[in-house]
């Protein structure tokens, strides 16, 4: 730092000719060349390109100059041979010999006269690509001229004989073919102690028979050389398959977790077929058997989990991704109870708990929930599975429980509790009021009589549920239209939504045609409509819709902004007999805990399906379908 480049040119730390003075005296150069000579003998040369350009100021005047240099390995210098000059051979067809000074227009000079292991490499991928070009040509001895060779006294060498250069060809008498002496291929054995270095195991078959295995294989092994591998059967009897693993055998007995590709490839010339040999890590062994493991259960046809200790489903099979819908990636990573009915987690949970602290095993009979919340009745056992029974494994019969014959035919007793219970409180509430409407009521006393009288009208309709389904069949049906019923309706209920604020949306684009009894299905209309209006806050809206789904069916959807009901809530609500939630839902809060088992006992009696979407982001949303006959 701080030196100029004049200095170290008298120093003789460069060498340039004053050709880096010179550029510096002008104005822009480039590729300017320099030679820094080694300082010691164990140092290298280098080469120095400089460029740059000048630097003004302000008022333009010069500066100096800015620029770069790049240093690099110099090129080896010529070899002189100091030797005397033996005498001139005689005159021959070979080509003249280049320059010692220069290269040719298709030689590329050696960094440092050495070779780096990438182009080691290169170099003999292409001397096997040309070998193999060339295989198939007429081999033919050129016929070149072979001047007695002549050796001086002193024993000075020839050119042809111990320069190191060329071998020396000999005379072996009258009539006999001049040869050279043969030397070891030492390419080949360059390149079988290459395959010997490589962390993968080779084993090369040529016509059917192991021709090669490298070292690296062998110390995997531990077979001692390739004969005791074909005595051993080879390949084939020493590759064993474990499921989607592969393992082989060692010379000790054990087995060893590895990859193997084939690989068509010429070998000493000739074809062959290389196993390229790969032994797996722990966790790589682990993955093979886990993919092993996964593609034998999926062979299993009744649902099968594959749980962690703590619950968490590992692996579910074909079967049971099926059963519930899902697949088998989005239940991974899934706590189990996600597929088991609200009312069975804490029994499910139990038996989990009592089988990962070393139980025998568990049968539970449970309800199982797919991906649209279906509960279905089954019956499952639990048991320890995997190595050292670190795993849970549940499985569950292919077929739901069937439903004893007795419970099958047993009569439906809630209409006739229903009835018995209505006429228990309707006269004793006619008696105290003295009228079917209290107008001498207000406040709260109104409010009480009013949710009681809604649930004596739901009674009622519970009560003459078995009468309805009874003349299902004779009673008198028509074509009606869906939306222009559910318009009137809407209609009839739009003073009470205003005084109240909310928004009847109403969408029926069109008639949608239906074959129904008219004055139940209006009732049903308005029960749902009021329901809606009744749980929707003030300032709120309500959604109302009728479409014709073509081969789906009919369908009224009424949306409302009241709370909505969660799965456990939507099933004590649709079954009377159920006991009542630990939370008071939109039903019981009202004092109608029985209007959505009205709805749905009716729309049944009436051929369709009444069911409740558990959205509890977007309120309820309500659905009655038809079916086109």
């Amino acid at each position: 730092m701080g030196t100029t480049f004049t200095a170290l040119e008298d120093e003789g730390v460069i060498q340039s000719g004053a050709a880096v003075a010179d550029a510096l005296a002008g104005g822009s150069f480039s590729d300017v060349k320099a030679h820094v000579p080694a300082a010691l003998p164990e140092e290298t040369a280098l080469d120095l390109s400089l460029g740059g350009a000048p630097v003004f100021d302000a008022a333009r005047r010069r500066q100096g100059i800015r620029g770069f240099g790049v240093l690099s390995a110099a090129a080896v210098p010529p070899v002189v041979d100091i030797r005397p000059a033996p005498p001139a051979p005689a005159p021959s067809a070979l080509p003249p010999a280049t320059a010692s000074g220069g290269f040719g227009e298709n030689v590329v000079p050696l960094r440092s006269g050495t070779l780096s292991p990438q182009e080691r490499s290169a170099f003999r991928e292409i001397a096997r690509t040309l070998a193999a070009a060339i295989e198939d040509w007429p081999k033919t001895r050129p016929e070149l001229p072979r001047p007695e060779p002549e050796i001086p006294d002193d024993g000075a060498p020839t050119p042809l004989q111990g320069d190191g250069l060329a071998p020396a060809t000999f005379d072996m008498g009258e009539g006999a073919e001049p040869t050279a002496p043969v030397a070891p291929d030492r390419a080949v054995a360059d390149d079988l102690d290459l395959l010997d270095h490589l962390p993968l195991g080779l084993l090369v078959q040529q016509d059917g028979a192991a021709a090669f295995a490298n070292r690296t294989l062998l110390t995997l092994t531990g077979w001692e050389d390739l004969a005791s591998i074909v005595a051993a059967g080879g390949l084939d009897a020493l590759l064993v398959r474990d499921g989607a693993s592969l393992h082989l055998a060692t010379a000790a007995g054990t087995r060893l977790p590895v990859e193997v590709r084939l690989v068509a490839a010429p070998f000493l010339g000739r074809p062959a077929l290389v196993h390229v040999i790969r032994p797996l890590s722990e966790a790589e062994g682990r993955e093979a058997r886990a993919i092993a493991r996964r593609d034998a259960l999926d062979m299993v046809p009744w649902p099968v989990f594959l749980l962690e200790p703590e619950g968490t489903i590992r692996h579910a099979n074909r079967a049971a991704a099926e059963r519930l819908g899902f697949s088998a990636m989005d239940l991974a990573g899934e706590p189990f109870v996600v597929a088991v009915a609200p009312e069975d987690r804490a029994q499910v949970v139990a038996a989990l708990d009592r089988v990962a602290a070393g139980a025998a095993g568990a049968q539970i009979t449970l309800f199982l929930r797919d991906r649209a919340g279906t509960p279905a009745p089954a019956r499952a056992g639990i048991a320890r599975a995997g190595a050292d029974d670190q795993m849970l494994c549940v499985v569950v019969e292919p077929d739901p429980p069937a439903v004893p014959a007795a419970a099958a035919k047993a009569p439906d007793l809630l209409p006739r509790f229903a009835g018995r219970l209505r006429q228990a409180l309707a006269a004793p509430l006619a008696r105290l009021t003295g009228a079917p409407t209290p107008t001498t009521l207000s406040g709260p006393e109104r409010e009480a009589f009013a949710a009681v009288a809604s649930t004596l009208a739901d009674l009622e309709a519970l009560d003459i549920h078995d009468a309805l389904a009874a003349t299902a069949q004779d009673a008198p049906t028509e074509r009606c239209d869906l939306a222009q019923l559910v318009t009137e309706a809407s209609t009839a209920l739009a003073p009470a939504a205003r005084r109240r604020g909310i928004a009847l949306r109403l969408d029926a684009p069109g008639p949608v045609m239906v074959t129904t009894r008219r004055p139940q299905v209006t009732r049903l209309a308005r029960l749902m409509l009021e329901e809606a209006l009744s749980a929707t806050p003030a300032g709120a809206s309500i959604a109302i819709s009728v479409c014709d789904d073509g081969p789906a069916g009919v369908c009224l959807q009424v949306s409302d902004g009241g709370t909505a009901l969660d799965e456990v809530a939507l099933a004590t609500a649709l079954d009377p007999l159920a006991p009542g939630p630990a939370a008071t839902d939109r039903f019981t809060a009202t004092g109608r805990p029985l209007r959505l088992a009205r709805l749905a006992r009716e729309a049944e009696t009436l051929g369709g399906t009444f069911e409740v979407a558990p959205e509890p982001a977007r309120g309820m949303i309500a659905r009655l379908r038809f079916s086109q006959g």
